[in-house]
């Protein structure tokens, strides 16, 4: 692997590492290990060492997710779309709960890169919308809460936090549900539009 060692096959190895092993286990020396190489070899690639490869880890997650959401929200509308998106976020957490983990210290005002980590899946989200009966004010507070909703759910699923045996796949069918009601009820309430930018960070 020595060979085509690069910035890309770096990233993709600590992705493995940290989905096989939790987050904690992705240190430059197991890196390394698993590359085939001595850890020195890694600043070549991340000058800035742990701190860099973890912010690019971070950001490497968030794309994948992207492409994801984005993918399964194709040839679909509306409720069908929104349900296809939700369950892809859910679903690639389950199958990345290392790389999720390490997606959860984003922080999108740290640098522009930052904001445009999580864009694309903005950009779905709202035009998903776009085909119900909103204000711009509801859309950003209707995105905000399926980003509450599917990182906290997620985030808790992840780590085994739900000891009810209840159904896991039944609390989320029925909270999606419950939430697209609540769209549904604000239809027509266009006549509430403010003077909201839809460009600014959610």
């Amino acid at each position: 692997m020595k060979a085509c060692l690069n910035k890309t096959t770096i990233i993709e190895m600590a992705a493995k590492i940290a989905d096989e092993r939790g987050i904690a286990n992705v240190t430059l020396k197991v890196l390394a290990a698993e590359l085939g190489v001595k850890s020195p070899s890694l600043y070549k690639h991340f000058n800035g060492g742990l701190d860099e490869l973890n912010k690019e880890l971070m950001l490497y997650g968030w794309h994948t997710l992207e492409s994801k959401i984005t993918k399964a929200a194709i040839g679909k509308a509306k409720d069908d779309a929104i349900m296809a998106i939700c369950y892809a976020y859910r679903n690639f957490a389950a199958g990345h709960k290392g790389l999720f983990e390490a997606m959860q210290w984003y922080n999108m005002y740290q640098s522009e890169e930052h904001l445009q980590a999580t864009q694309g899946m903005i950009s779905v989200f709202f035009q998903v919308l776009d085909s119900y009966e909103l204000n711009e004010e509801q859309k950003v507070h209707i995105v905000r809460m399926f980003r509450g909703f599917l990182q906290g759910f997620s985030s808790i699923e992840s780590h085994g936090g739900y000891g009810n045996p209840l159904s896991i796949n039944d609390s989320f069918d029925f909270a999606l549900k419950t939430i697209l009601n609540g769209i549904h009820d604000l239809q027509g309430g266009m006549e509430n539009e403010t003077n909201f930018e839809r460009c600014q960070p959610v």
